[in-house]
């Protein structure tokens, strides 16, 4: 895989697990040495083959030798042990002639490179004399009262040979307020959030640096953009109407010594500015990408989300719920499906009746896309990945608390959607969005902190699917919690990736059961209704 870091680019190869006991790494790592994507590929193409020929050698002779790994490690006969350190000598070996390959390809260009040069500035040289000669052959010539004919073919040769010196004509390049928009034009299939996002963004950037052409721009405006940036208070865009500029926020979070935001979220800026200046950087508009390169931004998470604990489900199960835009036996039902079987929030609120099926037999959610209602585009949905397209057991406890009859009732009455009392809403038109807003509200007044979050129940449901042993009776196999929870899996041998396509039904049911929560999480009566 070729990887870009600030100092270039880097080959990097996972080993496969059943060798690393003989290669000894995890993972082969080698800079190409350039910053340059031309040269970089075709390196990392032949690094690529001499790393796959070892990895085929050693696969073929550990097959051939048909032992477990404490045998090759303890045991190994000292001819064979030679003969795998022979393969990776050679390896080594294979790959230091390739370095010295292409640092002899890159001395080679630059060579030829400065030759192109140096001819090119004694052609300047020779032009720039010649043109002299010509304008003093050219003020004799009008003395002598010549032809008009003879005036102009030397009139002719000057102009020629000057237009040869003079440097060549950069294109005009656009101011940031009108580029901004021809960018934004190009944005047909995405949604009204992003096109917000980019809009904010290039708001604040004007606000920073000015309008300027694009050309005009160099890295000490994206430096400057990024400082300020990073002072803004964490509470920044929650208020849409603020009208307050980047400046003013700055002010105040000082003032106050307030919370900042995340290195994350000024990434997120840079990165949509990088698309900017990249789609004209592609049309000779611009001459560099000043948001590329080494920028460094610190994208930890503030808050670390963590599963929910026994006693913080036993804090919110039996508490009324006060929010009357979502019923209680909604809350009940949204948060049973996300505590039984880790799918996330907005994947619930828009389960149809048609996206409950039997498969052999077994009642089961289908997470797949939906296609838009008619004149209604903000009800088309995708699933995140493809591995979110998935199927998803529906274990006897969310039987018993009446998700079947719950769907068969919005069924019976022509209900689009199982949850009726759910409404589109927000800049994302989502069906979540109030729902979210009370639960938080809910856990946050119960004294949660903010560490546990809704997505926590995913957590959840990983762990305690995870912490059933792989062998032995009852045992979990990690492809079968990937495929249930919508994981694309770390494993990622020919086996899963090409064969195991589908996971059997009773394989995920088995692990659908396998979520069990105390007696006192009872999803039927998981909050009292409204005193």
């Amino acid at each position: 895989m070729l990887i870009r870091l600030p100092s270039g680019y880097h080959f990097r190869r996972r080993v496969p697990s059943h060798i690393r006991d003989v290669i000894g790494k995890k993972e082969l790592w080698l800079s190409l040495g350039t910053s340059k994507r031309e040269t970089a590929k075709p390196y990392a193409c032949a690094v690529y083959a001499q790393t796959e020929r070892l990895f085929r050698s050693v696969s073929h002779i550990k097959t051939e030798l048909n032992e477990n790994e404490n045998f090759i490690n303890d045991e190994l006969p000292e001819d064979t042990r030679e003969l795998f350190h022979l393969l990776i000598e050679d390896y080594h070996h294979q790959i230091s002639l390739l370095k010295q390959q292409y640092e002899h390809q890159k001395l080679r260009h630059s060579i030829e490179a400065l030759k192109s040069l140096e001819q090119l500035e004694k052609t300047q040289n020779v032009a720039e004399r010649g043109v002299q000669l010509l304008k003093k052959t050219f003020s004799k010539l009008q003395k002598q009262e010549p032809t008009d004919k003879s005036l102009n073919a030397l009139r002719n040769q000057i102009n020629e040979m000057q237009a040869f010196l003079k440097p060549p004509q950069t294109k005009p390049s656009p101011l940031f307020s009108k580029a901004s928009e021809t960018f934004l034009e190009t944005k047909t299939n995405v949604k009204q959030s992003v096109i917000d996002g980019y809009r904010a963004t290039f708001k604040r950037f004007l606000e920073v640096c000015g309008n300027k052409p694009l050309r005009d721009y160099t890295g000490e405006d994206a430096g400057l953009f990024k400082s300020l940036m990073e002072q803004l208070p964490e509470t920044y865009g929650k208020q849409r109407n603020d009208t307050r500029t980047i400046q003013e926020f700055v002010a105040v979070a000082n003032k106050k010594n307030l919370p900042r935001v995340s290195g994350k979220s000024v990434k997120n800026h840079f990165t949509r500015l990088s698309g900017l200046f990249k789609y004209f950087l592609l049309r000779d508009l611009v001459d560099k990408n000043i948001f590329t390169g080494g920028w460094q931004f610190d994208t930890k998470a503030k808050t670390k989300r963590v599963r929910w604990s026994d006693n913080d489900l036993k804090t919110i199960a039996g508490q009324p719920w006060q929010f009357g835009t979502v019923s209680n036996k909604t809350a009940n039902m949204i948060v049973g499906i996300a505590s039984y079987t880790g799918m996330r929030l907005e994947e619930i609120c828009r389960l149809r009746p048609q996206d409950i099926k039997k498969i052999q037999g077994i009642p089961c959610i289908i997470v797949q896309d939906h296609p838009a209602l008619k004149n209604q585009p903000w009800t088309e949905w995708s699933a995140k990945t493809e591995a979110g397209s998935r199927v998803v057991p529906i274990c006897k406890a969310l039987q018993k608390a009446g998700l079947l009859d719950l769907t068969q009732r919005a069924t019976n009455q022509g209900r689009h959607y199982i949850f009726h009392d759910l409404q589109f809403s927000g800049k994302d038109k989502k069906r979540s969005a109030h729902f979210q807003r009370d639960f938080s509200k809910l856990k946050t007044h119960l004294g949660i902190g903010k560490s546990v979050v809704f997505h926590s129940f995913r957590h959840n449901v990983s762990t305690k699917l995870r912490n059933i042993h792989e062998h032995g009776e009852g045992g979990l196999r990690e492809s079968w919690i990937d495929d249930f929870l919508g994981h694309e899996g770390e494993n990622k041998s020919v086996g899963n990736t090409v064969y195991f396509d589908d996971v059997d039904i009773t394989n995920l049911l088995k692990v659908a059961e396998s979520v069990q929560y105390p007696n006192f999480w009872n999803v039927e009566n998981l909050f009292k209704e409204k005193a």
